[in-house]
């Protein structure tokens, strides 16, 4: 029976993580997860609620940036959507991502993590621009 119990926790959180990270992150994830054959970790029902909130295309753009990918800056439209999304979503994703790189891009990831943050609800404190 216990076994059957891990199978449908990995396989929940596999479903899971498949809405969250797209492509080979998330497949990373699901590895992790079977070789440890542990409970998901316990920020994983914020982001399981916040997932259906935050467009796949914001998502990629959110974790480009927060991983400091070259180049990659969320588009306006994405801040609009990540300051929706809420803070505690941002910050939940954010601890998501620093759970599946090195240890030692912990402090980078936080602190785009918090840049990008700052920079999307300046972004949505703006007036919009009319023509």
């Amino acid at each position: 029976m216990e076994s059957l119990a891990k199978t449908a926790v990995l396989l929940l959180f596999s479903l899971m993580t498949l809405m969250v990270l797209p492509g080979h992150e998330a497949r990373r994830l699901e590895v992790e997860v079977e070789e440890s054959a542990q409970a998901p970790p316990p920020y994983s029902p914020i982001i399981s609620s916040c997932s259906p909130k935050l467009p796949k295309n914001c998502g990629d753009e959110v974790r480009d940036s927060v991983l400091g990918l070259e180049g990659s800056v969320p588009t306006d439209e994405c801040c609009r959507q990540l300051v929706r999304w809420g803070k505690t979503c941002h910050d939940a994703f954010a601890q998501l991502l620093v759970s599946l790189e090195p240890a030692s891009q912990k402090s980078s990831i936080l602190a785009n993590s918090k840049t990008i943050w700052e920079g999307c609800v300046d972004i949505v404190a703006q007036p919009p621009v009319s023509f």
